[in-house]
């Protein structure tokens, strides 16, 4: 298949893949809210978190499994790419068996270890249980899903993904018609879309990279020590991202009440989806980025890049726009039950870095195919101590439970705009071997368009009476017009744009 048309359709179908995904997730908080309540729906993302915790360990191995399995198989080395294959899965399982001890004393001494009341431990304890199990079988899963990473194929797993995603409504919908009430039916319908998934990359594994085969000859404790090499690195980025904003419920269970964390929770959900959206975009670059390095064509890994930057600033100002003109009209529609001002106010907070960050997302994919994550990772995890020590003496200074949430989501998002401005541009330049300069251009492009996206999303509030789900879609359809409109004229030179209506005109 030509590489652009390829391109198209992994990166279709990771945006429908996506949209599905927060379409569903769009639907079903409020639907989980309402019947468990916020206080509940809190100990989803709070058991995320620990999740997230231990994949500080896993992540050490599986975060460069991907890329030196497909520089092997582009090498035409099959007994290389076996011996990455082979050993990571057996070390995953190997991995997993450890990791379901801790965490089998994590849920029986659920109380002791968080506030949580005794009206909702039983359930909360059955959701950390299939959480934390849904977690376990993805580690041993993991490897499996290189192959259509290795074959430039992600539109398979995106295509498995939508599915996955419609079996998890079906789970929880069932769940909830025919039996009780209870927030555990969300990690149930978690674990059973993963054990889905899982099947299915296993079938791909066998059908689009048939030479690799998990064979007892082929592990090398060699080899795992090469990932942890590379990995451990990505183990402290990991690490430095739990301490800067992963502790944040954490922190508010803590410190303030669970009720919070369970505000909280709601209002990181916004954030989290746009970032994940960005972070989906960007990743449809990452094979092709990878594949050009083991080819060494750095030229065109510049081309990749520079790409990836000019098309997510596309749309980067639109969802931050929106968000400030619309975003508490938004609270008030999607969960009425909650202070749709307090919500809008978190997440404000929680996604000001947006404003420059979104178009350079595709940096991240470039540290990984060079295998440059070292001082990427000691930023990040000096960052993050500076982060958690700040907050954590801010609010000995404070009894006010709301200051106290402005005070967990804002001081995490200051520093992440530092990095965003300073420390992700300069050296993903360098890593590019071009002037520390060169992605400035675009962080100021992207601040303006946000700005000026932003005013007119303002004006169109004032003079639309939005209060309604259609008043606020058609309010967002207009912001999205004007801001491609406007990023089409700033962003692009004029040699792309006419490569653009040449094409549309064509087709």
């Amino acid at each position: 298949m030509d590489k652009n048309k390829q391109f198209a359709i992994n990166m279709i179908a990771q945006v429908v893949g996506f949209v599905v995904m927060m379409g569903i997730s769009f639907l079903l908080t409020p639907f989980v809210v309402e019947h468990v309540g916020s206080e509940a729906y809190g100990f989803v993302g709070l058991a995320n978190n620990f999740v997230g915790y231990a994949q500080v360990i896993t992540v050490a191995l599986n975060s460069m499994a991907s890329r030196f399995i497909t520089i092997k198989i582009t090498e035409n080395d099959v007994e290389g790419s076996n011996r990455y294959f082979t050993s990571v899965v057996i070390a995953n399982i190997f991995t997993a068996l450890v990791l379901s001890v801790p965490s089998a004393i994590i849920i029986l001494n659920l109380n002791k270890i968080v506030n949580v009341s005794d009206a909702i431990l039983i359930d909360v304890q059955w959701l950390w249980a299939f959480i934390f199990l849904n977690f376990l079988v993805s580690i041993i899963s993991s490897t499996y899903s290189v192959a259509t990473f290795v074959r430039n194929k992600l539109y398979l797993t995106s295509l498995q993904g939508i599915i996955s995603n419609i079996l998890r409504v079906a789970v929880l919908i069932a769940a909830f018609s025919f039996f009780v009430p209870s927030v555990w039916y969300v990690g149930l319908a978690a674990f059973v879309a993963t054990v889905y998934v899982y099947i299915w990359n296993v079938h791909y594994t066998r059908k689009l990279t048939p030479e690799i085969k998990v064979r007892k000859r082929y592990f090398d404790v060699k080899v795992i020590k090469v990932l942890l090499s590379s990995g451990i690195w990505n183990s402290f980025t990991r690490l430095s991202s739990i301490l800067s904003t992963g502790l944040d419920l954490l922190v508010t269970n803590l410190y303030v009440s669970s009720a919070a964390m369970g505000v909280l929770s709601v209002a990181k959900t916004v954030p989290s989806a746009i970032l994940t959206l960005f972070g989906t975009l960007a990743s449809v670059y990452a094979p092709q980025l990878t594949i050009s390095y083991a080819q060494k064509d750095y030229k065109e890994m510049k081309n990749q890049l520079m790409s990836s930057i000019k098309f997510l600033g596309l749309f980067a100002c639109i969802p931050v726009a929106a968000l400030f003109a619309y975003g508490e009209i938004f609270y008030r529609l999607w969960v009425p039950t909650q202070d749709a001002h307090l919500l809008y106010m978190l997440t404000i907070l929680s996604c000001i870095e947006f404003m420059f960050v979104l178009p350079l997302e595709g940096l991240w994919n470039l540290f990984t195919a060079t295998n440059k994550v070292k001082q990427t990772s000691i930023y990040m995890f000096a960052n993050s101590i500076v982060t958690i020590i700040i907050v954590l003496v801010a609010l000995r200074f404070t009894t006010d439970d709301t200051m106290k949430l402005y005070i967990i989501a804002g001081t995490s998002t200051a520093f992440a705009v530092i990095r965003s401005l300073f420390f992700l541009p300069i050296y993903g330049a360098r890593c590019l071997n071009i002037k520390w300069t060169a992605f400035y251009p675009s962080i100021l492009k992207n601040t303006l368009s946000v700005i000026v996206a932003s005013a007119f999303s303002l004006l169109v509030r004032n003079f639309l009476p939005i209060d309604g789900w259609l008043m606020l879609i058609f309010a967002g359809i207009l912001t999205s017009i004007f801001a491609i409109a406007f990023n089409f004229i700033v962003l692009l030179n004029k040699e792309e744009r006419a490569a653009i209506v040449k094409k549309v005109l064509r087709k």
